[in-house]
């Protein structure tokens, strides 16, 4: 039975994703930082199906503990075969001269650091024909207004993963997945991606069982596939 890895899988996409895989028959570590309840109820919810699970808190920003967390849980649970970098923030929309220092660190260190770290962690022991998913985003293309760590982060995950995959070449692949506006259950979707729905041209807005099925692929395909991204944004970018 295989393991999956996802980092921010106590609540929104990261608990879809974990989900998503146990119904798949995958064991899976979900890894939180703040959200402790959120992240309980998902293991309680992974408990109904026939896997084994097991989660530790961690700030992505803090890679040395981490690092320390991941080689705890690996020796008791067993090393992923998929490690699937997701943890991000959304920070509300500031313009440039209000744009310090303290938040352009905090955006790219938790969602493009943390990724390179990670992902350097996990690649030092992981097995031959493992994968590495990272979780980029449509503002990876796109310019919004008062999102600039946002959109230069999620950008640079996408080189990350052609940087990654040319070097962990031919032991691990290494892929990403670009969602659009995404429904989460049970909440609303930000107000600035619900504005693009009358312009997807498949006429609604993605689920976390679309971004599943892109994320899914590349965990379980041929590693002859690598450095590759797949946008699942229902063709917005046409």
């Amino acid at each position: 039975m295989s393991t999956v890895l996802i980092t921010g899988s106590g609540r929104r996409l990261g608990r879809g994703l974990a989900i998503e895989f146990a119904k798949s028959g995958w064991n899976v570590i979900v890894h939180y930082n703040k959200s402790s309840d959120k992240a309980m109820e998902t293991m309680e919810l992974l408990k109904s199906y026939d896997v084994n699970s097991i989660s530790f808190q961690s700030d992505v920003r803090d890679i040395n503990k981490f690092r320390e967390k991941f080689h705890r849980i690996t020796c008791e649970f067993g090393y992923p075969d998929v490690l699937i970098n997701n943890a991000a923030i959304y920070p509300k929309q500031h313009s440039l001269q209000e744009t310090d220092s303290e938040l352009w660190n905090e955006v790219i260190d938790t969602n493009l650091k943390s990724y390179f770290e990670i992902s350097k962690i996990f690649s030092k022991n992981a097995l031959s024909n493992s994968k590495i998913i990272n979780i980029a985003s449509m503002g990876a293309f796109r310019i919004w207004k008062g999102r600039i760590p946002y959109n230069i982060s999620k950008a640079g995950v996408l080189q990350l993963t052609k940087a990654l995959a040319y070097e962990l070449a031919p032991t691990i692949a290494v892929n990403s997945v670009s969602p659009g506006s995404i429904e989460i259950p049970d909440e609303q979707p930000d107000e600035e991606l619900a504005l693009s729905g009358a312009r997807i041209p498949m006429k609604r807005f993605g689920s976390v069982k679309d971004v599943f099925d892109a994320v899914y692929f590349f965990a379980t395909c041929s590693n002859y596939i690598t450095g590759q991204n797949i946008s699942v944004d229902g063709g917005y970018n046409l």
